[in-house]
């Protein structure tokens, strides 16, 4: 299906260098990526955010203009403000703006109008969605199918959240935190799983989140594609009730899933499994990655492939060699060996994950006990006050299955208040309480990371940096100060 482009055009009849879009919450991922993508298509973009982060030093590098307050005098003259799901209606210069008729829309509102005439692939679901998009896009631009691509990570392969081209086709990794993710258009949609998580916008209520998917997944039109992971017992329950009027494929370990993985087998961070089409195409096939979870979501990417070009295996296999992911996602830093004040440490192996959710982090962990036979020490930390306390007791099932814990403070993110008065110590005390499990120290100040790991560590150790808020930033730091 062929579509015209018209990214490079979207608001007709005007000076794309003298239109001024301003991103209200610039720092975010998901506006970040938006900004960047729409400067880079040739308009004059400006931001605000009261937290600088790297995306921020990013976009300033490439020639953005960043606030770090929010004023009316930083959208003076600007055409269009553009505001994230985690800013008040109140902002100063979202009133500002409406009160001067300047025009003001969301974020996903923004992608709409960016993709409205592409032809949309969006990938949603609580968990995956990053990993899952990331090799949608390796996939594609290995086969020499270009496309345009914003992403929820860095795509190693292009070091890059995202992706412009001449291309029709457009690949989002969709969020569904907002519940606003039904104003976009796809024609094709691949579902990776639906768990608890983001209630607080769906009335705590993970039937409302159920809802809203089967609400998105109606409106693929009847030439499209709902690819679904059936080893989700949610996505099944939608199956079994819905009758969606678009093609469905499905994919998963479940024996009747159209795309089926079989025998599977994992050593460190290598994987080998069959795969079955439509139970006649067998096809055995080796990848770098780790754990079921990834090899889920690297199926539901051969399974969009396959709607474009046939398989073949040895092109396939090539393919997948070439495959190199996300950042972030079960992300394997290196294995080192290092000497500090006289003590030699021997093999530890270093893997970051942005992983948040409970299950998120089961995932990871079981995965890397199964891949290698040694000591797990997890540094986590927990993100959000409403997550931690929604999840707290699952939280604790989980975070007890290593062999030790560093347990940092909760990363607020934009919840600047705990009103939901829930703490770290809240997770200690349950787990003694709960498991007598001993092996957590919570760590109150950053540079107590780095004297109590040390301490600890001994040799062929696995130290796994786990969360979604500024962990990253402590693991760089400790192999910068002491590794290297």
């Amino acid at each position: 299906m062929k579509i015209n482009n018209n990214n490079n055009n979207l608001f007709i009849g005007i000076n794309k260098n003298k239109f001024i879009i301003h991103f209200v919450g610039i720092g975010g991922i998901g506006m970040s990526s938006i900004a960047e993508y729409m400067f880079l298509s040739g308009y004059n973009i400006t931001g605000s955010d009261i937290r600088l982060n790297y995306k921020t030093k990013y976009l300033s590098s490439l020639g953005i203009k960043i606030y770090n307050f929010h004023s009316k005098d930083n959208i003076l003259n600007c055409n269009l403000v553009v505001y994230s799901s985690a800013i008040d209606l109140l902002n100063d210069e979202i009133i500002f703006a409406k009160y001067n008729n300047i025009p003001v829309i969301s974020r996903i509102k923004m992608l709409y109008e960016l993709t409205k005439y592409n032809y949309l692939i969006t990938i949603i679901g609580s968990h995956g969605k990053t990993t899952t998009t990331s090799l949608i896009f390796d996939l594609f631009l290995n086969y020499g199918i270009k496309i345009n691509c914003i992403n929820g990570g860095s795509i190693k392969s292009i070091n890059s959240y995202i992706y412009l081209s001449d291309s029709d086709y457009f690949l989002i990794e969709l969020d569904e935190s907002d519940n606003l993710f039904n104003l976009l258009k796809p024609t094709i949609v691949v579902l990776t799983s639906i768990d608890s998580d983001h209630l607080n916008n769906y009335n705590n209520s993970i039937n409302n989140l159920i809802n809203s998917f089967i609400n998105y997944i109606s409106e693929i039109p009847f030439y499209g594609y709902f690819i679904a992971c059936l080893d989700d017992f949610n996505i099944v329950s939608i199956l079994n009730n819905n009758n969606f009027n678009c093609n469905t494929i499905t994919y998963g370990f479940n024996k009747n899933s159209n795309f089926l993985i079989d025998n599977y087998k994992q050593k460190e961070n290598l994987s080998n499994f069959n795969l079955y089409i439509n139970k006649k195409k067998k096809y055995n096939l080796n990848v770098n990655l780790f754990g079921k979870h990834n090899i889920l979501n690297l199926v539901s990417s051969i399974v969009l492939l396959n709607l474009f070009y046939q398989i073949d295996l040895l092109k396939l296999q090539k393919s997948l060699y070439l495959l190199k992911g996300v950042k972030g996602r079960s992300e394997i830093i290196g294995e080192f060996s290092f000497s500090y004040k006289n003590y030699y440490y021997n093999d530890i192996l270093f893997i970051y994950d942005y992983g948040h959710h409970p299950t998120e982090i089961n995932y990871n962990i079981t995965s890397i006990y199964k891949s290698w036979n040694r000591r797990i020490i997890m540094i986590f930390q927990p993100h959000r006050f409403s997550r931690t306390k929604l999840l707290l007791n699952y939280f604790v099932d989980i975070l007890v299955k290593v062999d030790i814990l560093l347990l940092l403070n909760i990363y607020p993110s934009f919840e600047n208040n705990n009103i939901f008065c829930i703490n770290s110590n809240d997770l200690l005390k349950l787990m003694y309480d709960i498991y007598n499990y001993k092996n957590c120290i919570l760590i109150r100040r950053r540079c107590d990371i780095y004297k109590y790991l040390l301490n600890i560590i001994v040799d062929k150790d696995i130290v796994l940096f786990q969360g979604a808020g500024n962990i990253n930033l402590f693991l760089y730091n400790f192999i910068y100060n002491y590794v290297k």
